[in-house]
């Protein structure tokens, strides 16, 4: 299924300069920026990004995290970046004692063998970032990226993703060909083999979520409001309320031992409408045998 453009992979994105040379920025960028800042954190706590082999997915042709691991003076141990468009090594790493390793241009991850990034990684990666990528491809795509993504990563690595929550009453961007319910990508990522140790809402529309607050955030919004603008609180207050948010990233790691338990039901069992695309009805049956 196309999305509204006619594309089966749209490579539209938001370009953080436009932004910066427009002077305003939305809560869309305002979330881009704090997911790679989660990224960086974790890297950077006990010193992870020393020994970090990092798969970049839908990096960008802007090249954010590179960027910004660089302006945190965090070299990995290996960086390759993967996306569908053209791709040359940012101006600000010319003099840089590190640079990214490898730069994937105008290449599909799922037609990427996992041998060659093996070879250029020196091992498997153990993390890879994907984000804002599974709502530009297809449902049967985007199943195949994170089934390579299991086969990818290291068994103890860790998988960062974000995307659009569907919302039936607001329907999908235009651009987007694939958005999913919280619930229901929840329940795909389990049912692919991850198993999900964390989840942070990246940004909500306040009708959505002020009346799921407790009374102490509550307080807490109250006094936010009177500094902030609805862009920047949308972004706040998102992380504590994911299930009532408009985009989540994800964190997930491979399933080791089938004594877990699931925080989403089967994709089968989820109620109501799954998404934008009527496929994943067909696709439901994938269940991973690890």
């Amino acid at each position: 299924m196309a999305n509204a453009r006619g594309k089966t992979v749209d490579t539209t994105f938001l370009s953080i300069n436009n932004a910066e040379e427009r002077g305003f920025l939305h809560r869309d960028y305002i979330a881009h920026c704090l997911r790679w800042t989660h990224v960086v954190k974790y890297l950077g706590t006990s010193s992870r990004y020393k020994s970090a082999r990092i798969l970049d997915v839908g990096c960008g042709k802007e090249m954010p995290l590179p960027k910004l691991l660089h302006s945190s003076r965090m070299a990995p141990e290996w960086y390759g970046g993967v996306d569908m468009v053209a791709l040359t090594t940012p101006e600000q790493f010319r003099n840089a004692s590190w640079k990214p390793n490898k730069l994937y241009s105008k290449t599909d991850i799922c037609e990427l063998s996992p041998s060659d990034i093996f070879t250029d990684a020196g091992a498997p990666p153990n993390v890879i970032v994907n984000f804002e990528v599974a709502e530009h491809v297809e449902p049967e795509h985007c199943r195949r990226m994170l089934i390579r993504f299991l086969d990818i990563l290291e068994p103890e690595g860790v998988l960062f993703i974000s995307t659009p929550c569907y919302d039936e009453h607001t329907g999908a961007a235009k651009n987007h060909g694939n958005e999913m319910t919280y619930q229901a990508f929840g329940a795909v990522l389990e049912d692919t083999g991850f198993e999900i140790e964390g989840h942070w809402g990246t940004f909500a529309s306040m009708k959505d979520y002020k009346d799921e607050l407790t009374a102490a955030q509550r307080e807490v919004w109250d006094d936010l409001r009177e500094y902030y603008d609805t862009n920047y609180l949308a972004t706040v207050m998102a992380p504590l309320v994911p299930q009532h948010s408009r985009n989540v990233l994800w964190q997930c790691r491979p399933r080791q031992t089938n004594a877990w338990t699931r925080k989403f039901p089967n994709l089968k069992d989820v109620e109501g409408r799954w998404g934008s695309s009527e496929v994943w009805q067909e696709l439901q049956s994938y269940q991973c045998t690890r």
